[in-house]
């Protein structure tokens, strides 16, 4: 009778050997894994972030206007907002006249250069460092530049006879329209409409004044759709406490109806709470 072979069981050492290769396969895998994830979440969290802020900015600067006004404007502008200001961001100054929507033309113009976007697999770190510093060098002298800009404007005069705030508001919507950063607007004005047939000094404010103005503004398709934007109000004044809070209830139903977000903290006669934070319904 012939004997079947007998199966050799393999060597403690040569197990040892195919143990180590295996585990050193699998963890080869799993860092190429981790080098993977941290890639994906690297770019992920890149794209998610907000490549800034659209800021509009619109100036009251009517005949009605008085000098300590304009300083008032010159300070929210040149030490509040235009600090703030960073990499991606946009700033646009313009004018309320009474030829906003047939005249408009912004007095200031500026945006920031965004931060570099940094791709692990893809971009070189010495490099992108290098962007990132050509950057943070040209933010400044732009910022340097609006701030010339703004007193070059306000010393100059202005000879706009009415304040048609409305007007500047539909074309606030146009401004924003498919912006994708983040989106504030200021009005520095005294928030008194003074243009056909919407003059607020001449509203006697019943109680149904304010319902009633809004029922002929969407009649005639004056209210934007301002959804998403963060709205301040610096320089609102009127003759007398009581008008000063009728009208300010007015732009609170207005800027609601318009989908707008103005917290009352933000409307004022000097420009509180900057910089806008996440509270804001962006």
């Amino acid at each position: 009778m012939s004997r079947k072979p007998s199966k050799q069981k393999p060597s403690k050492s040569w197990r040892a050997r195919r143990d180590y290769a295996v585990g050193v396969l699998i963890g080869l895998v799993l860092v190429g894994s981790l080098f993977l994830v941290a890639g994906c979440r690297l770019s992920t969290t890149t794209a998610a972030e907000p490549a800034g802020t659209d800021y509009v900015v619109f100036l009251d600067l009517s005949q009605s206007i008085r000098a300590d006004d304009r300083a008032l404007m010159k300070s929210a502008l040149t030490d509040q907002i235009v600090p703030t200001l960073e990499a991606g961001d946009h700033l646009l100054i313009a004018s309320i006249t009474d030829r906003t929507l047939t005249g408009f033309h912004p007095l200031v113009d500026e945006s920031l250069p965004p931060t570099p976007l940094f791709n692990g697999w893809t971009d070189n770190l010495l490099k992108h460092k290098k962007q990132v510093k050509e950057v943070e060098t040209q933010v400044p002298r732009i910022k340097e530049r609006i701030n010339k800009e703004i007193a070059a404007i306000l010393d100059r005069p202005h000879g706009s006879m009415q304040t048609d705030i409305f007007s500047s508001l539909l074309l606030t919507e146009k401004l924003f329209h498919n912006e994708s950063r983040r989106k504030v607007l200021v009005l520095m004005s005294d928030m008194i409409e003074d243009y056909a047939p919407y003059r607020f000094e001449k509203v006697s404010w019943a109680p149904d004044a304010t319902g009633n103005i809004l029922k002929g503004l969407e009649k005639d398709e004056m209210i934007p759709t301002l959804s998403g934007v963060c709205v301040y109000v610096a320089g609102a004044s009127a003759d007398s406490p009581a008008q000063a809070e009728q009208i300010a209830a007015f732009w609170q139903a207005y800027f609601k109806r318009a989908g707008a977000d103005m917290d009352m903290s933000r409307y004022a006669h000097v420009l509180l709470h900057w910089p806008p934070s996440q509270a804001c319904a962006f």
